[in-house]
């Protein structure tokens, strides 16, 4: 079947947008479940015990973060097509959209960097000083945890434009915005990461794992879900549109005959 070049926007619009669930699934499975992040080694441990971690786990963390180098990229057309969607609520010219778009293509450096970082320490395990492993591992936790500004910066794009949806039903709900305020505001006690090895604030710890990472994760999959539902939708709204047009440039031309 050939499709028209409204149908193949559409077509990859969509396709876009299905990127956020992909990258969800990978990371979980490969850099959550497979390479032992949930939950993360501690920060309390020593040079010793990290050095053991990874060579425990050298092939697990070699694959995982290897896929998850790749894998991190279909972030960013994630944010693409929500970039798109803003556009039909905010404007053409939205700068939401662009704040979005951005955001969502500089976070994906993060995980690409510390997940390189990582996988270089358990390629190299065997022949590294413990001590270097140990630093590794923790360079790794901080660029992935201290970037978060950048993604704030998208959540709150994404927010303040969903909300000035004046639908009756809007595209994304009013809920969904509010948890992306929630997520941004769990992200800034992670700075106090590297004054705390052990407790809540801690990396692995109960606010700075467990709260601000599942507080993103719930925002990231839900927003996929209405983005999802939004290309659909819009692209019913623009057929009845154009077939609306098209019936009334029909009766004006019946009419003039």
């Amino acid at each position: 079947m050939r499709l028209d070049g409204d149908e193949r926007n559409y077509a990859t619009w969509k396709m876009l947008a299905w990127c956020g669930p992909i990258f969800l699934a990978i990371f979980t499975g490969f850099w959550g479940v497979l390479a032992g992040n949930m939950p993360p080694a501690g920060a309390d441990l020593t040079p010793l015990e990290i050095a053991a971690h990874y060579a425990d786990k050298r092939m697990a963390l070699i694959v995982g973060m290897s896929v998850c180098m790749v894998g991190s990229a279909f972030y960013f057309p994630w944010g693409v097509s929500i970039a798109q969607v803003i556009r039909r609520v905010d404007g053409r010219d939205s700068i939401l959209a662009e704040l979005e778009s951005l955001g969502a293509t500089i976070t994906v450096a993060f995980p690409v960097i510390a997940c390189g970082i990582w996988l270089t320490a358990a390629l190299e395990v065997a022949i590294l000083p413990p001590e270097l492993i140990h630093m590794l591992y923790y360079l790794g936790w901080m660029i992935i945890d201290l970037a978060y500004m950048v993604t704030t910066f998208q959540i709150v794009g994404v927010s303040i434009a969903f909300l000035r949806d004046k639908r009756d039903v809007p595209l994304v709900p009013a809920w969904v915005c509010w948890w992306g305020y929630f997520t941004a505001a769990t992200f800034f006690p992670v700075s106090l990461i590297p004054f705390f090895k052990t407790g809540p604030f801690a990396f692995h710890g109960l606010f700075n794992f467990w709260i601000a990472f599942f507080a993103w994760y719930v925002w990231c999959g839900s927003l996929s879900a209405y983005v999802i539902r939004a290309v659909s939708r819009l692209q019913r709204e623009d057929l009845a549109s154009s077939a609306e047009k098209g019936a009334i440039a029909r009766g004006l031309a019946h009419a003039a005959a």
